[in-house]
């Protein structure tokens, strides 16, 4: 399944400094009777331009800042809408950290009334921040309450966290600062250590998930508070990892734990640091195998409250870690070593969306499988520049759940993906539901093929039993046979290709005999690849080389199919997902490498069953290939300066892909090929059912072609003799290339009647461009007529010959003999004649005059035996079967030679002399 190109929601204003500005995102929250709830906004703050605050459900601008040509912001903007009952207004607080200027936290106030008639009034207000050179990492807001009184003006306050670990709580004006801490939790390792990401928790989520498993740590986090409300702490998580390094592994990220309390009191300066921020637990994350060094600026931490899952995604995959356990634990996990994330952002507790260097594509993280996928081209196809589409990358900013959309950034383009399974009705759950089930996964795995076939690493066993190597020099052999193919492959060398081949698979040996599909895909991924189509959004299937050893061992066996084929390539790819390819995309790779339709004619001839999309698509070749040659025909200096050219050259050229291109050949030579090709095509197409074979007609070939193929099978009625009575004079044959293969009468009648269907009613009524259609109708209903006669005639002779038909089928051609267990035994030829005693008496059997003469009853002046079956003497086969029960049994040596001994015709003369 592809995923839905996304929508763009709004132009961003670029940052005023360039490639050094950068743009920062937050979310908006509502904030009433002390809960805080997520609105479909976003904050976005651009260094030296503004502080917009846009509607992602609705996409337009919502209101604007402006902010100096010279500020810059050091974290995420956050913003807050409340309504007033009393004063019946709205007031948006809009907070963010400006790092120029000056270090301070910056607001704007935006006060309108509930109608909407009248202006908003704006103004705004500021915090210098002189006791820290630490640049502000996190800010955010909470539910707080005072002793002064519960003004709703100030049912909430600002926290602030530096990189240093240094935490300020703010009034909701900036006018006050509560207190300002460094907490000796933090500052025990606050030299060696840094602060790169916060998270606020409301009390309320926290005990539902967080805390879940952690009553402690609930109950020292309320203290002594009873009760829910505007009472209830806060809880702040803070990500740290050691100072000054460019990479680092898990364990050394800690996680720290605290709780801000709801109520200060108005001696805040006299309280102590547990009165102001009091640490609950800190933890470190767990080490997992494959992500050491990783390099710090392209970490990005996230956390899902419900869930209590910490979420970090790196360069080369995503990782969520849960932390409700006693001891963190990874939940879920995806690591691609071949490619480059930009960003990935959590939609399910199953499924995270990120976008890579190829492509973006949502992920299920418990089957390791790609559930959707668009090309990173795709993204941004109209109304962008080129440079936005090929370096910007595309960084994921939030997911909402609800309506189903996960808003990213390209450049300066504010985007939505929509994700969502269904558009549900609003009375429906609002839980999304689960689309990344075992059977969505299977087909969709993120190894590609060449962590299959590779016999190392930590996946080593479940590789050799998946290609079915047992010891040590199956495996060397194997590894041998990768390194020859990678070396000939890179090189186009197709007879190093064949020399490795052989020397692995043993070409001479029975083409029946079980080789592992692994095996096979492995050649095949060397053999074909694929590209871009005409348009971005498709795919082509094409040729790489072809060594002719190899492919023709390939057709022989039945290997070489479209099934198998789109396996490998499609592995290849992995873990981007290709779209379907076109119908028809094997023929035409074969025809597009080799314009001489020598390959294609030798996959028709092989085992190998293709679709009816595949041989509509070469039937509609092979015409196109008629029309040319006949044509070329009607110049006769054209055809006299074209000598024909023998096989060995014309294989010669098909070796390679450069070549292939420029081989010419006479018209005779191309038309023998194309009318072979074509009615080999007609009898492939006859064993697939009527249905299929109309609707791929219909589709592929034009009314003319389809004509065409109707003239063609017109002509192979005739030309076969069946609309010819048994009296007359056969038809003028034709050339042998034009009749060869031949054509069956069912194969014949039951095309004719499906290129008729696929035509269609509408097609015939509106065919002014066919030459005498009424005419065409009229006689093809003579032909049948005539074809049915003939079959008349032909069942009236079968019915008077029946009897010596069905003698003949009883003629066994005598076998080669074999030395095989099971098989019968060469018949002897019993003598002319006989003697034997019985009882004292002489015996003389007399066998029939010749045995040929059974087969011509007119030489021999006899007629048909009554049996109506032919005399097989000395005929005796190994097994017997008990008329009585039917047991199978094996006869024994004795038995066989008494009853060749005994082997007498059907009919024999007897004379007894006593």
């Amino acid at each position: 399944m592809e995923l839905q190109a996304p929508s763009v929601l709004a132009q961003l204003p670029r940052p005023l400094q360039g490639s050094t500005g950068k743009t920062q995102i937050g979310e908006v929250y509502s904030l009433s009777d002390a809960r805080k709830r997520k609105r479909y906004e976003v904050a976005v703050a651009v260094d030296g331009e503004a502080l917009n605050i846009y509607n992602v459900q609705t996409p337009k601008l919502v209101t604007s800042y402006a902010v100096p040509p010279q500020s810059s912001f050091s974290c995420r903007p956050c913003s807050v809408r409340r309504k007033l009952t009393h004063k019946s207004t709205v007031i948006r607080q809009t907070y963010c950290a400006v790092e120029r200027p000056e270090k301070q936290i910056k607001a704007f106030f935006e006060e309108s009334g509930a109608t909407a008639t009248s202006a908003p009034n704006i103004s705004s207000s500021s915090f210098t921040l002189k006791d820290s050179k630490s640049p502000t990492v996190f800010l955010g807001i909470f539910p707080a309450a005072s002793d002064e009184g519960s003004e709703e003006e100030d049912s909430f306050d600002v926290l602030a966290v530096h990189k240093d670990g240094r935490v300020r709580r703010l009034s909701p004006d900036l006018k006050t600062e509560r207190w300002s801490i460094k907490h000796s939790e933090i500052a025990k390792s606050s030299a060696a250590r840094e602060v790169c990401a916060g998270f606020l928790i409301e009390f309320g989520d926290a005990k539902k998930s967080l805390l879940k498993r952690r009553p402690d740590l609930a109950a020292l986090a309320s203290g002594d508070i009873v009760g829910n409300g505007v009472e209830e702490p806060s809880v702040l998580l803070l990500v740290s990892y050691p100072a000054g390094t460019n990479t680092l592994s898990l364990e050394d990220v800690k996680i720290q734990i605290f709780s801000v309390p709801a109520r200060i009191r108005s001696d805040a300066l006299s309280l102590d640091e547990s009165q102001k921020l009091r640490h609950l637990t800190t933890a470190s994350l767990p080490a997992v195998e494959g992500l050491e060094g990783l390099a710090v600026e392209n970490l990005q931490w996230n956390f899902h409250s419900g869930s209590a899952g910490l979420n970090l995604s790196f360069q080369r995959g995503f990782l969520s870690v849960d932390l409700s356990q006693y001891t963190p634990t990874v939940t879920s996990q995806f690591i691609l070593e071949d490619e480059r994330f930009s960003s990935v952002t959590r939609i399910s507790p199953h499924s995270v969306i990120g976008a890579s260097q190829s492509m973006v594509a949502l992920y299920d993280t418990q089957y390791q499988s790609i559930q959707r996928s668009i090309a990173i081209g795709d993204v941004l196809s109209e109304g962008s520049s080129k440079i936005d589409i090929n370096k910007s990358p595309v960084a994921f900013v939030s997911y909402f759940a609800k309506l189903g959309i996960a808003v990213a950034t390209k450049g300066n383009n504010l985007l939505a993906f929509d994700l969502s399974s269904a558009h549900t009705a609003p009375a429906q759950s609002l839980k999304r539901q689960r689309d990344g089930l075992l059977i969505d996964a299977i087909g969709r795995g993120l190894k590609s093929s060449a962590t299959v076939w590779d016999t190392t690493g930590a996946h080593q066993e479940e590789h050799l039993e998946l290609l079915g190597l047992d010891g040590q020099e199956e495996v060397d052999k194997w590894n041998k046979l990768r390194k020859s193919l990678d070396l000939a492959s890179q090189n186009k060398d197709t007879k190093a290709f064949d020399k490795a081949v052989k020397s692995y698979f043993d070409l001479t040996a029975p083409v029946d005999r079980f080789i592992n599909p692994e095996k096979i895909l492995l050649v095949l991924s060397k053999l074909f690849f694929a590209r871009s189509g005409e348009s971005e959004d498709t795919t082509k299937l094409a040729v790489s080389f072809w060594p002719s050893e190899t492919c023709k061992w390939l057709i022989d066996s039945g290997r070489l199919s479209m099934n198998n084929v789109e396996i490998a390539v499609r592995r290849c790819a992995k873990p981007r997902i290709l779209p379907p390819f076109p119908s028809g995309s094997f023929v035409r790779s074969l025809v597009d490498f080799d314009p001489s339709l020598k390959l294609l004619l030798s996959v028709l001839q092989g085992p190998v069953k293709l679709s009816t999309d595949e041989l509509a698509a070469a039937l509609k070749m092979f015409i196109e290939v008629v029309r040319t040659r006949f044509a070329a025909l009607d110049e006769p200096a054209r055809a006299i300066t074209n000598g024909p050219r023998d096989e060995a050259d014309e294989m010669e050229g098909v070796e390679g892909a450069s070549t292939s291109q420029q081989v010419t050949r006479s018209p005779e030579s191309a038309l023998t090929d194309a009318f072979t090709g074509l009615n080999l095509t007609l009898i492939k197409l006859h064993l697939h059912a009527i249905p299929d074979v109309i609707k791929s007609i219909r589709s592929t070939l034009s009314n003319t072609e389809t004509l065409s193929v109707i003239q063609h099978l017109r002509i192979s009625l005739a030309t076969g003799g069946y609309t010819t009575r048994f009296t007359e004079s056969p038809p003028i044959p034709l050339a042998t290339h034009q009749v060869s293969p031949s054509l069956t009468l069912d194969s014949i009648i039951d095309l004719l009647s499906a290129c008729v269907d696929a035509i269609g009613p509408s097609g015939w009524v509106s065919a002014a461009g066919f030459a005498n259609e009424l005419d065409l109708i009229g006689d093809m209903k003579t032909e049948i007529s005539f074809a049915l006669a003939g079959v008349e005639e032909a069942s009236y002779l079968k019915g008077i010959l029946r009897e010596f038909l069905r003698y003949a089928s009883t003629v066994v051609t005598p076998s080669v003999p074999t030395n095989l267990a099971g098989e019968e035994i060469p018949p002897t030829p019993a003598p002319r004649e006989k003697h034997e005693r019985l009882n004292g008496a002489e015996l003389i059997t007399y066998a029939p005059p010749d045995e040929d003469d059974l087969l011509d009853p007119e030489a021999g002046g006899k007629m048909l035996p009554l049996s109506l079956k032919a005399t097989r003497h000395g005929d005796v086969s190994r097994k017997k079967v008990k008329k009585s029960t039917g047991e199978v049994k094996t006869r024994s040596s004795r038995e066989i030679g008494y009853l060749r001994r005994k082997a007498m015709g059907k009919y024999a003369f007897e004379r007894l002399l006593v």
